[in-house]
């Protein structure tokens, strides 16, 4: 089933929205970085929201500079931790990659997915796992298992000092 299919599977019309695919596929993107389809999740219990009320917005582009001035990083917000807005997901245009960003220390940068594509499919499974959960009991067995699957799909992500191994640090303690 391609990707787009199992989405709307999952998520119902209410729970995706657009991203800018066209936009970023003429800007240079390349396609096999961005997820298949036009539309992501709009929330995934507890790892990720759209919902992103202030500035910088959704799919706004952020600069972080040095200190004489110049641009060090430019990155495109994609959006944030549920519980945390101030821990922003951008894209890094020049890699594909997907980071973390604390606006709170705009220098605390963390790896997160090896590229869009990869990172909604993260987040595909990862709400999968929360549908299915039945409380503490059986929870770590069953994160131990979902990290293989998403450790195959993209092994950067559990690489050390990124993001998801600390989500399921929490899932199997």
């Amino acid at each position: 089933m391609p990707a787009a299919a199992k989405y709307a599977a999952l998520w119902t019309e209410d729970e995706l929205i657009p991203y800018p695919r066209e936009d970023w596929l003429a800007d240079g993107f390349p396609a096999g970085a961005l997820p298949e389809g036009d539309e992501v999740p709009l929330d995934v219990e507890v790892v990720y929201t759209a919902y992103l009320t202030g500035s910088p917005g959704l799919y706004d582009e952020i600069s972080l500079g040095t200190e004489d001035g110049s641009v060090d990083l430019r990155l495109i917000v994609v959006g944030a931790v549920e519980d945390d807005k101030n821990l922003l997901y951008a894209l890094d245009p020049a890699t594909g990659d997907i980071v973390q960003l604390d606006q709170t220390n705009p220098r605390d940068v963390q790896a997160v997915n090896s590229n869009y594509r990869c990172f909604i499919e993260f987040l595909y499974h990862f709400q999968q796992f929360v549908n299915a959960d039945e409380g503490k009991q059986g929870r770590a067995a069953r994160a131990t298992s979902l990290r293989e699957i998403l450790t195959r799909l993209d092994p950067n992500a559990f690489a050390q000092g990124a993001w998801w191994p600390l989500v399921f640090d929490q899932l199997t303690s």
